[in-house]
């Protein structure tokens, strides 16, 4: 039989490993970043362009399609993936706005996240109405999509207050960076003093089989910028993406021209957690460049991937408190020139 005096101990031990437990846990949380967030990178999504059936996501990304033997057609096998889920956590998405926007709404409420929000002219009119001023509007750009003359789209960014000239997707054209058709472009974003964000960087995998057959790669590079730089040297440019997989470049750039910031746009989720922190945000870090790292989601169809991307750059034990207010707020509010 048990003695009371037993009991007492062992109900102690339970109590101390609780206890224990406890302390573990908020230890480890104590400097997770909570503060308010200026998310770079989300895309602006309507009636028209959300998919009209729910499409399940499994991350990372980079899985998704874990094999595949080209006898098959690419299209079909993604398609099933996304309609069959391999996961048990899969993120779904919405078939109409008022889901899908309900669904961000709570997203930005929960997690008290301002966006930068890139669409069309009359996708963005569509979440003005919707969110107000909780929202930072930026013009998407597309050289060979967007037959826009340089005088229009300058009357678009005056007429509507739009703070960001971007995402520029070029590169899924396959135009380059510096191609000379932009020359206008950017001599207009920099007399505006409007920022640019550019895509450099990975798409979705297999991005040549499916919607982007001009897609180009090596285009992610971004020394392509170097010459833009050069003849602009007053351009605000973040480079969406990180210009990921080009990391040393990327270094290289940052190094020599220090206007130029960077977002993890959708990175984070694209490949597995210790790969992408290894290998890319803390090389980033490592190199010195922690005030001009951005935060970016990359969220699209699927809203949940805001708080995915918060947590993964909350989760990396190596960055300090300081480092993750820097990247979820500071830096983007220096960049946007909210804040000195």
């Amino acid at each position: 039989m048990i003695r009371l005096h037993q009991i007492i101990a062992i109900l102690l031990i339970f109590s101390s490993c609780n206890s224990d437990g406890e302390r573990k846990e908020t230890t480890e949380n104590d400097n997770w970043y909570r503060g308010p967030i200026i998310d770079m990178h989300m895309h602006a999504e309507s009636n028209n362009t959300l998919p009209p059936e729910k499409l399940a996501l499994c991350l990372p990304l980079s899985n998704l399609v874990p094999h595949f033997d080209p006898k098959e057609e690419f299209g079909k096998v993604w398609d099933s993936t996304l309609k069959n889920p391999r996961c048990k956590t899969p993120i779904y998405s919405s078939t109409t706005f008022e889901d899908y926007s309900l669904r961000i709404q709570d997203q930005l409420n929960k997690l008290n996240v301002t966006p930068v929000v890139s669409g069309s002219q009359s996708i963005l009119e569509e979440w003005s109405t919707k969110f107000g001023d909780k929202i930072i509007p930026s013009i998407e750009f597309n050289l060979e999509r967007d037959s826009i003359s340089v005088d229009s789209l300058k009357a678009i960014i005056n007429t509507h207050d739009i703070k960001v000239f971007g995402e520029i997707s070029n590169q899924y054209a396959g135009i380059a960076p510096n191609d000379p058709r932009m020359d206008s472009y950017y001599a207009m974003a920099e007399a505006l003093n409007i920022p640019v964000a550019i895509h450099l960087g990975t798409g979705a995998p297999g991005s040549p089989y499916l919607f982007s057959p001009k897609y180009v790669a090596a285009y992610s590079n971004p020394l392509l910028l170097e010459e833009v730089l050069k003849k602009y040297p007053r351009l605000r440019i973040s480079v969406m993406h990180y210009g990921e997989p080009f990391i040393d470049e990327m270094i290289t750039m940052m190094y020599h021209y220090p206007q130029i910031y960077v977002d993890l746009g959708g990175i984070q989720w694209a490949y597995p957690s210790d790969y992408f922190y290894e290998f890319h945000l803390k090389k980033l870090i490592s190199a010195g460049f922690g005030k001009r790292i951005m935060f970016g989601s990359d969220t699209f169809i699927w809203p949940e991937l805001l708080e995915k991307s918060i947590e993964i750059i909350n989760n990396a034990k190596f960055l300090t408190t300081e480092q993750k207010a820097d990247i979820f707020y500071n830096n983007a509010a220096r960049f946007l020139r909210f804040k000195k």
